[in-house]
């Protein structure tokens, strides 16, 4: 089950295209492997020393490192590379996407206007879009999540998927497994007898993670929901090209309008560090409430827990909220999850907080897993 399946909604990029591509890939991995680990060299060697000299003392939190660091010359140059990289990123997409654009338009409306639809979209044109997702450019994304330039626009999607294969391999994350595959591979092992037959994605953007359950669980219904339109659109065609019945609808994590028990499996991933506090404690509410009994809900992200990290590392990890466009950063970063999923009405006992890595190693993931009781 591959990271990134070839299918016919992608805009291939010609040979020069696909040169910057992969020139910005190498630079964004070797800025990410050899450049940036350097930069704590920096800090213990000369940051802090000269701080404490000044103060009398070591730096004591995130924002006193970054005052020790801020005149530091290899984590300015690594700092302004990594932006320039995350730009040139996007730029390079944008011109694959612009020149396939007539091409991707008519591979869409063949996919979504045939009788023979594995699956379906349902958009609400009245459904408000949080104002953080339609004024931020998260991780630089040019015109957000919420871009739409016109009637029936699905660029926001083909944007994230592209971008995204570019920005993985900068980060050396295996292509050979999805984070949903990840996710299966735990449920696998923790429970072994499990066997959903219906499955919620929460906040499923292009849904590059949705259509690993219908291919891994052929005879479930597969659901996916988002509030941007563009995502699902674009979701809801890619689904249709790999072969595999989706449905995708228009609706928030916290109000999904879906009937109590609904669904014996809900996942999301990467989404929680896209989403205040108060937005996810509502998600896992909303989890409870859509679980049958016996259900389990999966919530996966990125293995960022402040409560583990030392004030350098906490800096440095703080990069994306001030300069890539993770607002919700610092929230996901400092959520009491166990807490909450208790205060959805989680017990303790079935729950399973911590770290599941990619088969190949090249990176763990943090998730949060919890049982809904079978009875009671």
């Amino acid at each position: 089950m591959a990271r990134n399946p070839e299918h016919p909604m992608l805009a291939k990029p010609n040979r020069d295209e696909r040169s910057r591509q992969d020139f910005i890939g190498a630079l964004k991995r070797r800025l990410s492997r050899d450049v940036r680990p350097a930069n704590r060299d920096f800090y213990t060697r000369d940051a802090a020393p000269a701080f404490a000299a000044r103060r009398g003392r070591p730096p004591r939190n995130e924002h006193e490192v970054g005052e020790a660091m801020a005149q530091n010359t290899h984590w300015q140059v690594w700092s302004i590379l990594n932006y320039a990289a995350q730009r040139q990123m996007w730029a390079s997409v944008t011109d694959t996407l612009e020149r396939c654009q007539e091409q991707q338009q008519a591979t869409y409306e063949r996919l979504v206007n045939t009788e023979n639809r594995r699956g379906s979209l349902q958009l609400d044109a009245d459904l408000p879009i949080p104002e953080a997702i339609l004024r931020t450019e998260i991780h630089g994304q040019p015109g957000g999540y919420a871009l739409q330039r016109f009637a029936g626009d699905f660029r926001a999607g083909a944007l994230y998927e592209a971008g995204g294969m570019i920005y993985s391999r900068g980060q050396g994350v295996g292509t050979a497994q999805s984070k949903a595959e990840v996710v299966v591979r735990f449920l696998g092992d923790t429970y072994p007898d499990f066997r959903p037959a219906s499955v919620l994605d929460m906040a499923c953007s292009a849904g590059a993670s949705s259509t690993p359950y219908a291919e891994t669980f052929p005879a479930a219904t597969i659901h996916g929901i988002d509030v941007a339109p563009g995502l699902l659109r674009y979701a809801h065609a890619r689904a249709e090209a790999l072969g595999h019945a989706v449905h995708f609808h228009q609706r928030d994590v916290t109000d999904s309008g879906f009937p109590d028990a609904s669904f014996d499996l809900v996942v999301s991933h990467n989404a929680l560090h896209e989403m205040s506090r108060d937005t996810a404690r509502k998600m896992f509410k909303e989890s409870f409430r859509l679980l049958k009994p016996g259900g389990i809900c999966v919530h996966q992200d990125l293995p960022l827990r402040y409560d583990e990290l030392d004030c350098y590392a906490r800096f440095e990890r703080s990069w994306d909220r001030r300069h890539n466009g993770e607002i919700f950063w610092l929230d996901y970063a400092t959520l009491a999850i166990g807490p909450a999923l208790e205060a959805a009405g989680f017990a303790a006992e079935d729950c399973f907080l911590g770290f599941i890595n990619q088969a190949d190693a090249s990176v763990r993931w943090y998730a949060a897993c919890a049982r809904k009781p079978r009875r009671g």
